[in-house]
């Protein structure tokens, strides 16, 4: 028991060090490895301006990440590169004034040449090539952005398309529609020459729309998107020219909406760059400026390297799980201030601006909800609410601002909107698109991305924040909210799959996903004997390691199979201790030697080493939260310590 309390005082000593004077613990949100050629393309469009110290700090970024065949992955832990990302690093690194002569970059030519080149290329890819004037529209899929002017029941309307990948096919139309692209000039026609083995002006781009390299085809164009380009494709010269303009000003104003209603910040780093391009090519100034006084909160400095984001800060998300962690040891005065400075930070940040006809601009009313960052970014998550509210409710009674029931209900409300028809949350849009939708998926490189479906990590943490207001605020708690409630636990419950599992989608994968659920139902009251309980505490004992720790591989996600990983990892550790004391193993020399092992791992300073990323997102890409080692360790070991503390009493 002592090394426990040592290691919980240990951790908090690293957050009081840490914390800033906003209440937050700032750390990269880092991993993609398709953002910050981004950043760098925008860059030079603009004719902004780039210090050599950038330049180099940048450009020190992308090589470090390079593999060894001089390829490089689609996130900065892969194994494998990809032709998209291998060519917009190449391009990037042609930006920052490298030389095709340089032996890295040699090197990563060669193998994009072996790949087939950019015409073999994922299709994100061949878009933005054809911004760079670097390949042809007539070679990339159609992006009609006159799907926008069809009824709102047609199966299609981008309406029922998920929000993120919404926003980003917003400037994607824009610019295909007008065919949009930087002008020639003498390293634009180098780097034609360098990317591809036969003159620029000979290629057919056209009939490499479909073509794809093993490395960039994850998730192959269905038979029916393939007949839908042929046909798009041999539609789009028949579109009347007041039709087509009259679209592209109806997304010109969503794109607008988008912007305002973000304060320029949008919802991620992809459309970020697209809208600030938009203004750039139609001259309008004023955005421009105001795109470029926000772009910049998407990198990450320091005396190293710079790096883009992807989004721009973790801080809402973060802050939800460290005020959860302090829990009732808030009350400590050791403790109390920097409890009082986080919650100062979350009640500052929930979102009280209501957006004006959101259902026009295919948007949900926001009032009440949190982002995943700050107020600012204007898009509310639903598990970013849920965890937030749990997390003020549980450290009441500081003698701060209290979260009022005015407040509280707003967020409920907001909530409701998003459960689906299967009783399960979504994460930011209604569930209103067929899953057929994802037949149109044409990204190639990412999986499960066209429809905002039911999660069950963000089912699990609603039900645990509901659960949460039931016993802080009972008045607030409505018969509404206990049906919804009992929905969302028969969706968690047929959602399981027969190995006693749960598959999330924005963490790695089977842990993250059982450790929420279960958190879930007992917050829920359901008995820790349940057969659904138990039979995922028996899936984790399944996977633990000998050295007590868990360890879940991230090719896992893409393979919808747990893959154990070489060694075992830090949160997942934490993660599978939460569920394992849920199903009322406390006192099982099995978690008690995991406990030990995550204590080992433990620094002098409180901290734990880093991690390998464990967060995910389209299957295919990871990402890093490199809070998630502190507070889940936290939550677990202060989780074990009060089951001890119960058996004693």
């Amino acid at each position: 028991m002592q090394n426990i309390e040592q290691a919980i005082q240990n951790i908090y000593a690293w957050m009081s060090a840490n914390q800033t004077e906003e209440g937050t613990w700032p750390v990269p949100y880092d991993g993609p490895f398709f953002l910050l050629p981004l950043y760098i393309f925008a860059m030079r469009i603009c004719g902004r301006h780039m210090s050599v110290e950038t330049k180099t700090k940048m450009s020190r970024y992308i090589l470090r990440h390079q593999l060894d065949n001089g390829s490089f992955g689609i996130h900065q832990e892969s194994k494998s590169g990809t032709v998209f990302t291998s060519v917009i690093n190449y391009v990037a690194l042609r930006f920052l004034d490298h030389s095709a002569s340089e032996p890295e970059l040699k090197k990563a030519l060669n193998w994009i040449h072996t790949k087939g080149g950019p015409l073999y290329s994922a299709s994100w890819c061949k878009f933005i090539l054809s911004f760079l004037n670097l390949y042809s529209y007539k070679g990339v899929a159609p992006v009609p952005p006159e799907l926008y002017m069809l009824p709102g029941w047609f199966p299609f309307h981008p309406r029922k398309i998920s929000g993120y990948v919404r926003i980003i096919y917003l400037p994607m139309c824009y610019f295909y529609r007008k065919r949009l692209s930087i002008e020639t000039d003498e390293l634009i026609l180098e780097l034609r020459k360098e990317l591809y083995r036969q003159p620029y002006d000979q290629i057919n781009f056209a009939k490499h729309r479909g073509t794809f390299a093993d490395t960039d085809n994850i998730f192959p164009e269905t038979t029916i998107f393939k007949i839908s380009m042929w046909w798009l494709k041999r539609i789009d010269p028949l579109i009347p020219r007041f039709i087509k303009k009259k679209a592209l000003a109806l997304v010109y104003e969503h794109i607008e909406y988008e912007d305002e209603n973000s304060n320029f910040i949008r919802q991620a780093p992809v459309n970020a760059v697209y809208n600030t391009l938009v203004y750039h090519f139609k001259g309008e100034k004023e955005k421009l400026e105001k795109s470029w006084a926000k772009l910049p909160l998407y990198l990450w400095e320091n005396d190293d390297q710079i790096l883009m984001q992807g989004f721009t800060n973790t801080y809402t998300w973060d802050c939800g799980f460290y005020l959860q962690a302090i829990g009732k040891d808030a009350t400590e005065p050791a403790l109390k201030p920097l409890a009082i400075k986080t919650r100062k930070f979350l009640l500052e940040n929930q979102v009280t601006k209501e957006l004006k006809n959101p259902f026009k601009y295919h948007r949900l009313p926001r009032a009440g909800g949190w982002t995943f960052s700050f107020q600012d970014n204007g898009w509310v998550v639903s598990d970013c609410t849920a965890e937030a509210i749990k997390a003020l409710l549980e450290t009441e009674g500081l003698g701060d601002e209290p979260l009022s029931d005015e407040r509280i209900n707003k967020a409920i409300s907001f909530i409701m909107l998003l459960q689906g028809k299967d009783g399960g949350w979504t994460s930011v849009d209604k569930a209103i698109g067929s899953p057929k939708l994802e037949w149109f998926n044409a990204a190639n490189v990412f999986v499960d991305i066209m429809v905002d479906h039911s999660y069950v990590e963000c089912t699990a943490s609603i039900i645990q924040c509901f659960a949460q207001i039931k016993r802080s605020r009972p008045h607030l708690f409505t018969s509404e909210m206990e049906s919804a409630m009992e929905r969302a636990v028969k969706y968690l419950l047929k959602s399981q799959y027969e190995d006693g599992s749960w598959e999330a989608l924005w963490g790695l994968c089977f842990t993250y996903g059982t450790c929420f659920v279960l958190e879930g139902l007992s917050m829920y009251g359901m008995n820790k004997d349940h057969e659904a309980i138990q039979r995922a505490c028996t899936y984790l004992w399944s996977k633990q390691k000998d050295d007590g720790g868990w360890g879940e591989a991230q090719e896992s996600a893409l393979a919808r199979e747990y893959i154990q990983a070489e060694n075992s990892v830090v949160d997942q550790t934490a993660w599978s201790i939460i569920a394992l004391l849920n199903g009322g193993y406390a006192e099982d020399p099995r978690l008690i030697k995991a406990v030990n092992w995550l204590i080992d791992q433990q620094l002098e300073d409180g901290d734990w080493p880093v991690q390998p990323m464990s967060g995910l997102f389209y299957k295919t890409t990871m990402i890093s939260y490199r809070n998630y080692k502190r507070y889940f360790s936290l939550l677990a070991l202060k989780k074990y310590r009060g089951k001890l503390n119960e058996k004693i009493s």
